[in-house]
C-alpha cells in the first residue's frame, strides 16, 4: 500500500491519522504502539513528523493506518450527533469487549486486535450496540 501512495496522499494519511489518535486523547507511546512503530524509534519518527514527514514506508504500519482511519469513520457513524462520545469509545470498558476497553484489545493483540475492533464497529447497528461480546 504505502509505495502505491503519492507523497502527498502519504501525508495527508499521516496527518489524519495522528488527529485521530490525538481526538481519542492517547499518549504519544500508546500512539507509537498502536501505529506500529519500533519502540526505539517512535521518537525519532515523532520528531520527523512534527518536521512535515510522513510515516515510514512500511507496510503494517500503513495497514494499520487503515483501519484506524476505517474505525475512526465506523464510530463516528455510530455516534453522529457527539463528537466527544465516539472519541471516547476507544478508551471506555465496553461491555462488547468483556468490559474492557477496545484500545486494550489493539494493544493487547497488536494489528489482529485492531482489525477484529474495526470490523465489529464497522458491520454494528447502533442499536445492538450492547448486545454481544467482541471476544
Amino acid at each position: 500500500m504505502p509505495s502505491r501512495l503519492a507523497g502527498d496522499d502519504k501525508l495527508a494519511l499521516t496527518r489524519k491519522v495522528l488527529q485521530v489518535l490525538a481526538d481519542w486523547e492517547l499518549e504519544p507511546m500508546v500512539q507509537a504502539e498502536l501505529l506500529g512503530l519500533p519502540q526505539g524509534e517512535a521518537g525519532g519518527v515523532f520528531r520527523r513528523l512534527r518536521h512535515g514527514a510522513s510515516l515510514p514506508d512500511n507496510r503494517e504500519v500503513w495497514t494499520r493506518v487503515a483501519l484506524l482511519l476505517r474505525l475512526d469513520n465506523a464510530i463516528h457513524q455510530l455516534f453522529p450527533h457527539c463528537g466527544y462520545a465516539a472519541n471516547l469509545w476507544v478508551t471506555s470498558p465496553n461491555p462488547r469487549c468483556s468490559n474492557r476497553t477496545p484500545l486494550e484489545i489493539m494493544l493487547a493483540d497488536g494489528l489482529d486486535g485492531i482489525r477484529r475492533i474495526e470490523r465489529s464497529v464497522d458491520n454494528l447497528d447502533p442499536l445492538t450496540l450492547m448486545r454481544t461480546d467482541l471476544k
